[in-house]
């Protein structure tokens, strides 16, 4: 983020609450500050993601001092909820708009822990949001809470529009945790050649869909337009590649070992439903905070018209028989799931101990 020096000094720690009442008192009322790409450059990209869509919910969190909610809404869209946990910032932009606009609703409210139902909005606008919660020394622990609860409050089918430098740290985070049920493109955004940012700004569109579909992201970037930085274009499109491999093997019906973190994500469905010939492996504890760790294979039985005596099993399989062809093969497996008279069949064997030194 590029800042001014009195700025910078007013803002040492971006997720820090009193920093940013800091940030706002120093500004002053009645003044807009846009972080990353002004209006004209967005407004296309961004209105075609909206066409013909006026009446739907949108959610702008981390909202700011910015004017972007006022322009979409000026424009006709009037649903629009704006959130900030700046008190500051929530009472100047009232002020500002409550005659004008008076159908924008603005809440003081922590984006990570957001007081809304599961599916109330069609669209969330994040203009440097996520960016501001990805400090280097804070880690992800902040931008994963916020994204579980963006995700939360999105409806199915829902857009979630993120506006972003795109960093190493930030693109990781948004590409693992939209993986699994989501429809991901991304595209630059188009900068004055007067700008005073040597930075480029890039908008990621997430779809939400079904649980446990993956999708490749589709580029957008176009290396050789005037506006684009190349540095910063090559490091986005080098990772999507590398994120697309991933994905295709999910989508390649090869055997993948999956984390506790893809399941939380989606990664093999909704596990409340049945699904008949479901087959997936995963891995349950991970190395520096479990002890033990163990590999699990879940099978849903293919032929649900059985009279199951069970609706789930879970069968540990002895250390000592882990590699006998029953256990270890798929075919195996599937006569164990069959003798088991369950709907559903949890294998799980120990892989290793993790030892610690006390």
């Amino acid at each position: 983020m590029a800042t001014t020096p009195a700025l910078h000094d007013a803002l040492l720690d971006f997720t820090s609450r009193e920093n940013w009442d800091k940030f706002f008192a120093l500004r002053g009322d009645g003044d807009s500050f846009e972080w990353y790409a002004e209006w004209p450059q967005i407004k296309a990209p961004l209105l075609s993601l909206l066409l013909g869509e006026e009446g739907t919910e949108i959610l702008v969190p981390g909202c700011g001092s910015s004017s972007l909610s006022e322009q979409l809404y000026d424009l006709g869209f009037r649903r629009i909820t704006n959130v900030d946990f700046s008190r500051i910032i929530v009472a100047d932009m009232l002020r500002r708009h409550a005659r004008v606009r008076p159908q924008m609703r603005w809440r003081v409210m922590d984006m990570t822990n957001m007081q809304f139902p599961d599916g109330s909005f069609d669209f969330i606008l994040d203009k440097g949001g996520l960016d501001a919660l990805m400090e280097p020394e804070v880690g992800t622990k902040l931008g994963m809470k916020y994204l579980d609860e963006a995700k939360r409050v999105l409806k199915s089918g829902g857009k979630f529009a993120c506006f972003t430098l795109a960093e190493s740290h930030v693109l990781d985070l948004l590409l693992s945790e939209f993986r699994f049920g989501w429809d991901m493109t991304i595209q630059a955004i188009a900068s004055e050649p007067s700008s005073k940012s040597a930075f480029q700004t890039f908008m990621l569109v997430m779809v939400k869909g079904k649980m446990g579909v993956v999708h490749t992201i589709k580029s957008l970037v176009d290396q050789s337009a005037e506006y684009c930085n190349m540095q910063q274009a090559n490091a986005v499109i080098h990772a999507l590649q590398n994120e697309n491999k991933i994905r295709e093997s999910h989508n390649s019906g090869v055997d993948i070992l999956f984390s506790l973190r893809d399941l939380q994500l989606g990664a093999i469905g909704d596990l409340k439903v049945i699904v008949p010939g479901r087959r997936r492996q995963l891995i349950l504890g991970e190395q520096g905070s479990s002890l033990y760790c163990y590999k699990a294979v879940l099978m849903d039985a293919k032929n649900q018209n059985e009279t199951f005596v069970y609706h789930c099993g879970v069968f540990i399989v002895p250390k000592a028989r882990a590699q006998e062809w029953l256990f270890a093969s798929e075919e195996g497996q599937w006569l164990v799931v069959e003798s088991a008279k369950a709907a559903r069949l949890i294998m799980v064997c120990r892989l290793r101990v993790y030892l610690f030194a006390i």
